[in-house]
């Protein structure tokens, strides 16, 4: 096998902590399709005049959560090794899927930002899982990048290796499938062109049937809000929002059923009201 180890450790870790888009891949002859030079390459991939595409075509190499018909289109850009992207998918996606997924109002289509050579290699490794496979093993590497990418021995291959093994893949298959060199430039290439189509220029992006949105990334009431916005657009009436207000910090929540600050509690069902107490006597 080659000594890709020694390689992988050179990447530069802002790459794989930060948001900025970039496509590094380093084709050559033999071994691993990514690994042909010392170094990687930043290449900027959007230009500062950039004017975003407002309408995203979903074909059948799309992964789709929910229903395909659904009247509103959640595209989702990211990268397998960025952090606030396992934190959007941990935490945002599920609110998603809970208010709009389930009932066939939204769905949510996957796509990926390669930022660096790694997430091209996480990127052909799910596909060599299957259909099946892709999401699930996308879902395990995001949320495990402490495990596989901050590793003690800075050997990120053999953490994909173990993720690829947790998923199903022999080591042989992980050896093939990191030689798919023509997979690999494919998915590279796609990956640019949404760059420079919509404007990314770093993940999580998200496109809104087509509109991209800012600053709506961590912020689950502007996104459930422009999700609500949409359905009406399209006719759809939804339950209002859940309300999300809550105690500050350090205060105590009152009990179910507890009277609120300064009333009496009410009487139990059935007894006597409390008799008035009577005045106290007057000083002799």
């Amino acid at each position: 096998m080659d000594n890709i180890s020694a390689w992988i450790q050179k990447t530069d870790k802002r790459l794989l902590a930060g948001g900025g888009v970039a496509l590094a891949l380093l084709l050559g002859g033999g071994g691993y399709f990514f690994m042909s030079q010392n170094k990687i390459e930043e290449t900027p991939v959007v230009e500062a005049d950039c004017v975003p595409k407002t309408e995203v075509a979903v074909t059948n190499d799309d992964y789709i959560i929910g229903d395909k018909n659904a009247p509103v289109t959640l595209v989702e850009y990211l990268s397998q090794t960025c952090t606030h992207c396992a934190e959007f998918r941990a935490n945002e996606i599920p609110k998603i899927e809970e208010s709009f997924v389930k009932s066939g109002k939204v769905r949510i289509v996957f796509r990926e930002l390669h930022r660096n050579n790694i997430d091209v290699a996480a990127s052909v490794l799910g596909r060599c899982l299957g259909r099946d496979g892709f999401l699930p093993f996308t879902d395990m590497l995001l949320e495990n990048q402490q495990s596989w990418m901050m590793r003690e021995d800075q050997n990120i291959v053999e953490g994909l290796r173990e993720m690829a093994r947790r998923a199903g893949m022999s080591s042989g298959d992980f050896e093939t499938c990191l030689k798919n060199q023509d997979l690999a430039k494919k998915l590279a290439e796609k990956s640019q062109q949404d760059a420079k189509d919509y404007c990314i220029t770093g993940t999580p992006t998200l496109l809104l049937n087509g509109k991209k949105l800012e600053g709506m990334n961590t912020a689950h009431e502007k996104l459930d809000a422009a999700i609500r916005e949409e359905l009406k657009k399209a006719g759809i009436d939804v339950p209002p929002a859940a309300a999300t207000e809550t105690p500050a910090e350090g205060a105590a929540k009152p009990a179910e059923g507890a009277p609120a600050e300064g009333t009496a509690p009410a009487p139990a069902e059935g007894a006597a009201p409390a008799a008035e107490a009577p005045a106290s006597p007057p000083s002799p």
